[in-house]
Formats: C-alpha cells, structure tokens, sequence
C-alpha cells in the first residue's frame, strides 16, 4: 500500500527533524500509538484512520469556510468568551473562530507535544503566557482532528483547575465519534463511524 509507505516516510523524516512521538502524531493526525508503530513497524498496526485536512488547510479562504462553519456550531451551544486553540493543527482555526465569535484567543500546548513514552505520566498540558488567560472563563476548545481524545481530556484537566468552564469543543473531523469527552460536548463538522 503506497500511501501507508509514504506515512511511514513522513513519520520519519518528522522524526529525523528533531520532534518527538506526540509532534508527529500531531501533525499527521494519528494516535500516538499509531505515530509509534510508523516509525517501529511493530508486528501489529494500530487500528487508526489517517486524516488529511492539507487541501483545507494550505488555504486561508477554505479555512474560513470551515471556521464559519464550526462557529455556526458553536453559536448553538454557546456564546463563549474564550476560545482555546489546541498547538499545533488548532491554531489557526482558533484564530479565525475567535476572530469570527469576537472572543479573546488562549493557545494550549497539550502533554502529547512533549511526552516520549516513559514521560507521559508527570506533564500536562499548559496554556500559552502570551495569550488569553482562562481563569473563571466560558470556553470552547477548537481542534483539527480529535483521535483518542486524550487531549481534550488534557485541556478539561487544565481548565478545572483555574475554575474555567469549558462549553465544547469543536473539530473538523472526531475519529472517536463521541458525544462527550471528560463531560464536555463535542460538536465535529464531520464524525467517523466505524462500522
């Protein structure tokens, strides 16, 4: 199969670069397990869908497209006054839905960005010093692809503690097809079943 050859290339080149399991599985939009098994090719290869949002995202007009189209969702649920954009892929639809809600932008790096295997249990997840603070704030987390769903878990976690309430979060595409996720509603313009 021609396009898994080329994942297990990307993945690692990705980590020829210098970034670490959690970075790659980031920025192809697998599970960190998946990530793993791309750059081991151990004997048994994770169940995962690959998602590829690149022809969306190499272009600013079709980003807005999607982020009208997320705060439109969002509008249904809530009338936030922070969104949280999730580091790396969340970033710039963050951006434009805070743009396009008028809210503040926070910019949260998840643990997965950091961890290698034997770390994963001591970090977590930090909300950026250079934007938007969340304290005491009605959020929204917007994300790219939502694949195990442990970095929506992550910034519930982080919002707890500074007693922020976080309304939903809102993908492009939830791998997981989940209703909730640490009892925060997941809105997703599309959702993968598997069958």
């Amino acid at each position: 199969m021609r396009k898994l050859e080329d994942l297990v290339q990307r993945a690692k080149k990705l980590k020829e670069k210098g970034l670490t399991t959690g970075e790659i599985a980031d920025e192809l939009n697998v599970s960190r397990e998946t990530a793993m098994w791309l750059l081991t090719q151990g004997d048994v290869s994770p169940a995962d869908i690959y998602v590829s949002w690149s022809s969306i995202a190499m272009n600013g007009e079709r980003m807005g497209h999607i982020a009208s189209i997320m705060v439109d969702m969002i509008e249904e649920v809530t009338s936030p006054q922070v969104v949280i954009g999730v580091a790396t892929s969340g970033v710039p639809l963050a951006t434009l839905v805070a743009e396009e809600l008028g809210c503040s932008l926070a910019i949260f790096y998840p643990k997965k960005l950091k961890w290698e295997q034997e770390e994963e249990e001591r970090l977590e997840g930090v909300i950026s010093e250079n934007f938007a603070r969340i304290d005491g704030k009605k959020c929204v987390v917007v994300d790219d692809v939502i694949s195990t769903g442990r970095t929506i878990e992550d910034v519930a976690a982080y919002a707890k503690k500074r007693e922020a309430k976080i309304q939903c979060a809102c993908v492009i595409v939830d791998k997981q097809s989940r209703d909730r996720i640490a009892g925060i509603p997941v809105l997703s313009v599309f959702r993968i079943i598997r069958l």
